[in-house]
């Protein structure tokens, strides 16, 4: 009995499961991208979701990071006792190096 060459998709398929690249691999990628790009990008947050990114409560932020010039330098406030917001890409960047370079 003549046996008939593999399509290409099974050799294609076989190629992928040889290198560990599965339907499940890539059906959980897909999910990831579409998750992170249907995500809003949020461009400032105020000390709420501050609090909430790090646990840490609001006196500790005032006196232990807020406080910080580098973290002033992304801080705004549209007038004096308003709503004050920080710019969220650097300042969460900036909190990440002071708590893993400057505490012990």
């Amino acid at each position: 009995m003549i046996q008939s060459p593999p399509s290409e998709s099974m050799v294609i398929k076989t190629l992928f499961e040889m290198s560990g690249i599965t339907k499940e691999k890539i059906t959980s990628e897909l999910r990831e991208l579409i998750s992170e790009t249907a995500r809003p990008e949020i461009l400032f947050w105020d000390i709420n979701d501050i609090i909430k990114a790090t646990t840490f409560s609001r006196k500790f932020l005032e006196d232990h990071i807020l406080n910080d010039p580098r973290i002033q330098r992304y801080e705004r406030q549209r007038e004096k006792g308003g709503k004050r917001v920080w710019l969220k890409e650097p300042t969460s960047k900036l909190l990440q190096e002071i708590i893993m370079n400057e505490w012990y």
